[in-house]
């Protein structure tokens, strides 16, 4: 299987890295989920919005007109593929945006919807890279309790094996799975982790710490040292032999790990520049942690409230009047200033992407050999 770093197109990689729009957006695309997981972050969300008040296809085409070069698309929700269509909104970017790389983050739980979603969208974007990101927290009944649903395990393998098929017939067809590290399931963590080595033949496996406004006090994240442990033993399991993809890895976890434990990001953070997330009803945010720690009284700009450049819908989808509105460029200088951190994933991989310096500390592993 293709890893992330094997995935990468030099050419529209450097193209996109290097201009000034955002490259990497987060859209949610609805708030209903059948699942009800104990460390949901969006679960004051679920299942708000009547259809009719979700996107329509006219307004994806709006929101791709206002990324003319996105190399990173995350389709979320809610449970993504509970839409219909969402095979065409893949399209819409993928001819409006020109866009390189689509990722559905699902539960896994509908296997045959997730087989149609993912052959309509290969037979129609040959040469889009889509990665089909599963969510696994646990193993059987562990893993159903989680997600306040019977049966998510037995349906999540399901749908793996689906996958793990069609990419015989689609070379670009990437299969991820990702767990998420709770006060739930800290003590069997480890066991999870070694039986996706075991079963499961994927590109990556990602590892994070559940975030945010949680409801749950099962669904907390753990400690940080706890994390941080899980983090390295999830590194030596991922370990490929090959030393510079090992490199590449190792010196990403570091960076993780320096960044909780310095409570700083390691790597400049990007997001409102090169990152950008649009949430389900509208609204343009720079990541998924600033609102909830402005809610909680932890950010030291109050005129910016929930830190949000403003719902698209309301500014006729113009996204560059949002972003550099006197708010906004408010918005990205505090992020720009180091005046927050977090653990957020989608947000670490962008900054170090984009960091050249990342890349000379890379570099120094490859010459040294030296392993985390």
């Amino acid at each position: 299987m293709k890893s992330v770093l094997e995935q990468i197109r030099p050419v529209s990689f450097i193209k996109g890295a290097l201009n000034s729009q955002p490259w990497y957006l987060i859209l949610y695309v609805t708030s209903h989920c059948n699942q009800r997981c104990n460390m949901c972050f969006a679960w004051e969300m679920l299942n708000s919005l009547k259809k009719s008040e979700e996107w329509t296809l006219d307004e994806f085409k709006k929101i791709s007109n206002e990324f003319p070069s996105l190399y990173q698309l995350s389709l979320t929700g809610g449970e993504p593929t509970l839409r219909k269509d969402l095979a065409e909104i893949v399209k819409i970017f993928y001819k409006t945006s020109n866009v390189r790389r689509v990722t559905i983050p699902t539960n896994g739980f509908f296997p045959d919807r997730i087989q149609k979603i993912v052959t309509e969208i290969m037979e129609s974007c040959p040469n889009l890279l889509l990665s089909i990101n599963m969510s696994i927290d646990g193993l059987y009944d562990v893993h159903d309790k989680i997600r306040g649903l019977k049966n998510s395990f037995s349906n999540l393998v399901k749908s793996y094996h689906i996958v793990r098929g069609l990419q015989a017939k689609y070379k670009n067809l990437h299969l991820a799975t990702a767990s998420v590290l709770t006060m739930s399931n800290k003590d069997s963590m480890k066991e999870t982790l070694e039986w996706i080595k075991e079963n499961m033949d994927i590109g990556n496996h990602g590892l994070m710490l559940a975030r945010g406004d949680i409801k749950s006090a099962d669904g907390a994240g753990t400690d940080e040292s706890i994390f941080i442990d899980a983090l390295k033993y999830h590194r030596q399991l991922a370990k490929t032999g090959s030393r510079i993809k090992d490199a590449v890895s190792d010196e990403y976890t570091l960076s993780r790990i320096n960044t909780i434990k310095n409570k700083k990001m390691n790597d400049p953070c990007k997001a409102g520049k090169k990152l950008l997330i649009i949430t389900e009803t509208g609204n343009v945010l720079p990541c998924e942690i600033l609102k909830v720690l402005a809610k909680n009284g932890e950010t030291s700009e109050p005129n910016l409230t929930d830190f949000s450049y403003g719902n698209i819908r309301n500014s006729n989808f113009d996204l560059k009047k949002l972003l550099y509105s006197e708010r906004g460029k408010a918005i990205t200088k505090y992020i720009a200033d180091d005046r927050c951190w977090c653990s957020f994933e989608c947000a670490q991989i962008n900054n170090f992407a984009l960091n050249p310096e990342a890349y000379l500390r890379t570099f120094r592993r490859v010459i040294t050999g030296e392993s985390l």
